[in-house]
C-alpha cells in the first residue's frame, strides 16, 4: 500500500513537472524566450541619418549634425551612493535637475532612462570622461543619433519646412518624407548575469539604412534675390497679410524661387517672428490662458503657411492677359480693333454699371491700349466676344479649376463658379479677375503658358532623389499637361506686354534697362473683409512678369496682400521689387543685356581711382567714361578727387571734381529736397547744386513726365562736399488698375 502510494505521488509530480515542461517548452515557448532575451540582451537604436537637401547647385540647404542620447541602466546601479555619484556627475555636466535623475535611478526594473536627449558632442564628450573615471560602464551610455540643421536660416523656409519628432511637419521635409527618413538599424548585445558580455554569437547587428538626399530646382542666389525684395516691399508697403513671390523657370515648370515674408528661422521654428509676437502681446490675454496657447498656435501656424501654394487671392488684373490669350486664339479680337470706355459699362443681369480703375474713361483704345492701360470695360467687351463657354473652356484649360500638382503640401483648391451659375456677370467680371479665387501659384503657371509658346506644364520643387554615393534614385523631368494656345498668340500677347513696359502701359514700373520685359500689373479687391457700410476697402496688389519677353528664361509674380501705404496699387507697391529682381536675375542667368539708345545715355558708370595721377592723365581716363571734370587747385597731381573710388553715378549728367597741391574740398552744399520732382527737375536741381545723381532701380524715366522721385539719399538738408552722389529712386505713381 506504502509502495502504491508513493508510485501515485511520483507520477502525479512527474505528470506536473512534464506538464510545466511542457508549457515552457511548447504552449508559451516564445513568451517565456522573450523574457529571458529581455534579461540578457541589450538593444541599442542605430538611426538612420535623414537625408540631406540640396539647392540645384548641390549647396546644402537642410542637413544634419551629430547629438547624443544620455541615458541610465538603473537595475545595473550597485547602491544609492552610486546613484548619488551619477546624478551629481550628470547634474553638473548637463545642467539636469538632480533630484530626477535620482527619481529615474530608483527605478531598478529599468534598463533604460532616458536623462536628456540633443546633448552636444562636447558634453558627449564630458559623460564620457565622467563614465571612464568612475567605473560607470554598465550604469551610464551615450546614443549617438543625427538632428536638423539648416545652414541658411529663414531661407526658403516656407519650402524647406522642418522636422518633429515624428518626422517632417511641413514643406518639402514633410512631402517626401518617407524617402528622408531611412530606416534604423539595431544592435543587440547579450549580457550573462553579472552583466558580463556574452560570446559575438549571441550579437545581433542589423545596419541602418541612410534616407534619400533631395535635390531641388530651388536656387539659393535667385531664392536669397527674391526674398531681399519681399522684405523691401513688405517694409514699405506694410501689408497686413503678409507678402510672397514666385520665381518659376517657364519652359519647364521648375520653380527656382518660392518665398513669403515676414518667414521663420527653421532652425527655431517654435519661437514667432517679431511681427506674428507683437499680435499676440497685443491680445492682452495671459501668457498661462487657454486663449493665449490657442492664439500662439494659430499665429504660429499661419507664419508657418507656405503663402504662394496655400492662400487663396483674386488675382485682378494680371488676369487679363489669360483672357486676352483666349480672345487672341480664338481670333475674336486683332490688337487694332477698337473699344471705348466711359468709365463703366452696364452689363445685362446687374443693377448699376461695372466701373473702370479711371472711372473718367479711357476713351477710344485699341485692344492693345487698353490691355496695357488695364481697361476694365475693353476686356469685358472682348470677354462677351469670346463668350460664356468659350471662356469658361478656357479658364479650365489654363489651370484654374484644378490644382497645379506641384511637389509640395498644403495646395488648395481653386474658388469659382460652377458652370451653371456662370452668366453674363460673371463673364465680365472674370475677365478682369475679380470674384474668383486662385492660389498665387495658380496664376503664375497659367502665366507660364502664355511666355513659354503656349504649355501648361506642371509646377515642381525637387529635380532627383540621389544616394549618399550619388546614385540616382528617382529624377523628375518636366510635365506638360496640354497645349493651351498657340505658339504665335503667346509671341503676340508678350508683344503687347512688352510694349506696356517700355512703352506708356500702367506696368511702366517693371521695365529693366537692356532687357525686354513682358509684365502685367493687378490691384484687387479683399471682399471677405468689409466695412461698416458693407464696402471692400483692402486691396491685394501684385505684379507678373517674364524675360526676356522673347524667349523667356525667367516668369516671376510678387502679390502683396493688403498694404497699408500711401499707394496701394500693383504698379507701385509690386511692380518696382519686380523690376529689381530682374535686374539682378538675368544677368544671373547668363542673360546679356541689350541697351536701347536712351539706355545708354543714361548708364550708370562707376568711377575710376585718380588719386596719385597725373591731372592729364586723370581728366582722359575720367572723358572715357563719358563724364564730365573738373580740376580745383594748383598742381599736376591728383591729391583728392569727388564723388570717390567706387562710386556709380550717371552718365548723362555726372562730373568728377580733381582736387590738386592744397586743395581740399569742403562741406558746403546743401542737399535740396527732390522728392516729388520729376527725373528732368530732378536733374536739373541736383546738377545746378553742383552735385551728381545716381537713379536707383531701372525705371524708364525718359518715356513720360510721370515718373517722379519718392525717395533720395543723402536726405534734404544735410551739407556735403561739393560732387556728392545723391542717390533717388523714380516710380511711376499714375498707374492705377483693378
Amino acid at each position: 500500500m506504502r509502495a502504491t502510494v508513493i508510485i501515485l505521488v511520483c507520477i502525479v509530480a512527474w505528470t506536473a513537472i512534464i506538464a510545466r515542461l511542457f508549457d515552457l517548452q511548447i504552449v508559451n515557448y516564445d513568451k517565456y524566450q522573450a523574457k529571458v532575451l529581455d534579461n540578457i540582451q541589450r538593444e541599442t537604436t542605430l538611426s538612420a541619418k535623414r537625408g540631406i537637401i540640396y539647392d540645384r547647385n548641390m549647396v546644402q540647404l537642410a542637413t544634419n549634425y551629430t547629438v547624443y542620447r544620455v541615458f541610465i541602466s538603473p537595475r545595473d546601479i550597485v547602491d544609492d551612493e552610486q546613484a548619488r555619484l551619477i546624478a551629481r556627475g550628470l547634474t553638473e555636466i548637463l545642467g539636469v535637475d538632480y533630484d530626477e535623475v535620482i527619481y529615474r535611478a530608483g527605478r531598478k526594473h529599468r534598463a533604460d532612462e532616458t536623462i536628456k536627449k540633443n546633448v552636444s558632442e562636447e558634453d558627449a564628450d564630458k559623460v564620457l570622461a565622467f563614465i571612464s573615471e568612475n567605473n560607470l560602464n554598465k550604469q551610464v551610455h551615450l546614443e549617438a543619433s543625427t538632428s536638423r540643421y539648416y545652414p541658411y536660416g529663414s531661407l526658403a523656409a516656407h519650402v524647406i519646412g522642418v522636422v518633429g519628432t515624428d518626422g517632417g511637419l511641413l514643406g518639402l521635409e514633410l512631402e517626401y518624407n518617407d524617402y528622408l527618413s531611412g530606416t534604423s538599424g539595431r544592435y543587440l548585445t547579450a549580457r550573462n548575469a553579472n552583466g558580463l558580455s556574452m560570446p559575438y554569437k549571441y550579437d545581433t547587428y542589423i545596419d541602418a539604412s541612410n534616407g534619400a538626399n533631395l535635390v531641388t530646382t530651388i536656387d539659393l542666389t535667385l531664392q536669397s534675390m527674391l526674398e531681399k525684395e519681399l522684405e523691401k516691399t513688405y517694409h514699405d508697403s506694410k501689408p497686413l497679410n503678409r507678402v510672397t513671390g514666385i520665381a518659376i523657370e517657364p519652359k519647364t515648370g521648375a520653380v527656382r524661387a518660392m518665398a513669403t515674408y515676414p518667414s521663420f528661422d527653421l532652425n527655431n521654428p517654435y519661437k514667432l517672428t517679431e511681427e506674428f509676437q507683437r499680435k499676440l502681446n497685443e491680445s492682452g490675454y495671459d501668457p498661462s490662458s487657454t486663449e493665449y496657447k490657442s492664439l500662439y498656435n494659430e499665429l504660429l501656424y499661419s507664419m508657418w503657411k507656405n503663402k504662394a501654394v496655400s492662400e487663396l487671392y483674386e488675382p485682378g488684373s494680371t488676369f487679363k492677359v489669360i483672357t486676352s490669350a483666349a480672345a487672341l486664339e480664338e481670333n475674336v479680337v486683332k490688337i487694332t480693333d477698337k473699344f471705348h470706355c466711359g468709365g463703366a459699362l452696364k452689363i445685362e443681369g446687374y443693377g448699376k454699371p461695372i466701373h473702370c480703375w479711371r472711372r473718367i474713361g479711357h476713351g477710344t483704345v485699341t485692344f492693345e491700349e487698353g490691355l496695357q492701360q488695364s481697361c476694365n470695360p475693353t476686356l469685358m467687351q472682348v470677354a462677351a466676344r469670346l463668350g460664356r463657354d468659350k471662356f469658361y473652356e478656357y479658364f479650365k484649360a489654363f489651370g484654374f479649376t484644378e490644382k497645379t500638382g506641384i511637389d509640395l503640401p498644403g495646395e488648395a483648391n481653386s474658388y469659382y463658379h460652377a458652370f451653371s451659375g456662370f452668366n453674363q456677370v460673371e463673364l465680365a467680371v472674370y475677365s478682369f479677375g475679380q470674384t474668383f479665387k486662385v492660389t498665387p501659384l495658380m496664376l503664375l503657371t497659367g502665366i507660364c503658358a502664355v511666355a513659354n509658346g503656349g504649355y501648361l506644364v506642371t509646377p515642381y520643387v525637387v529635380e532627383k532623389l540621389i544616394d549618399d554615393d550619388g546614385n540616382v534614385l528617382m529624377s523628375r523631368e518636366p510635365q506638360i499637361k496640354r497645349q493651351v494656345i498657340s505658339e504665335a498668340t503667346a509671341k503676340e500677347i508678350a508683344g503687347i506686354l512688352e510694349r506696356g513696359v517700355s512703352g506708356n502701359g500702367g506696368a511702366k514700373n517693371a521695365y529693366v534697362a537692356g532687357y525686354t520685359v513682358a509684365a502685367k500689373t493687378g490691384t484687387s479687391e479683399v471682399r471677405d473683409i468689409l466695412d461698416e457700410a458693407g464696402n471692400s476697402y483692402l486691396r491685394v496688389s501684385s505684379c507678373v512678369a517674364y524675360a526676356p519677353a522673347e524667349d523667356p528664361q525667367i516668369a516671376v509674380l510678387i502679390v502683396v496682400d493688403q498694404p497699408q501705404s500711401e499707394t496701394v496699387y500693383g504698379s507701385v507697391v509690386a511692380a518696382p521689387y519686380v523690376s529689381s529682381f530682374l535686374n539682378e536675375a538675368l544677368p544671373y542667368l547668363g542673360v546679356e543685356r541689350n541697351y536701347s539708345e536712351s539706355d545708354l545715355a543714361r548708364i550708370a558708370v562707376t568711377v575710376g581711382d585718380y588719386v596719385g595721377k597725373k591731372v592729364s592723365e586723370a581728366k582722359a581716363k575720367v572723358n572715357a567714361l563719358g563724364l564730365d571734370v573738373e580740376v580745383r587747385g594748383d598742381g599736376d597731381i591728383v591729391t583728392y578727387q569727388m564723388p570717390s573710388y567706387g562710386e556709380a553715378i550717371n552718365k548723362d549728367t555726372g562730373k568728377v571734381i580733381l582736387y590738386c597741391g592744397d586743395e581740399t574740398p569742403t562741406t558746403s552744399v546743401t542737399v535740396p529736397n527732390v522728392v516729388g520732382m520729376n527725373a528732368t527737375n530732378c536733374n536739373r536741381t541736383l546738377i545746378s547744386s553742383g552735385l551728381n545723381i545716381l537713379i536707383d532701380g531701372t525705371t524708364n524715366y525718359d518715356i513720360a513726365s510721370g515718373a517722379v522721385v519718392v525717395a533720395q539719399s543723402p536726405a534734404a538738408g544735410e551739407v556735403v562736399a561739393p560732387g556728392t552722389v545723391v542717390t533717388v529712386t523714380l516710380r511711376y505713381l499714375d498707374s492705377q488698375e483693378n
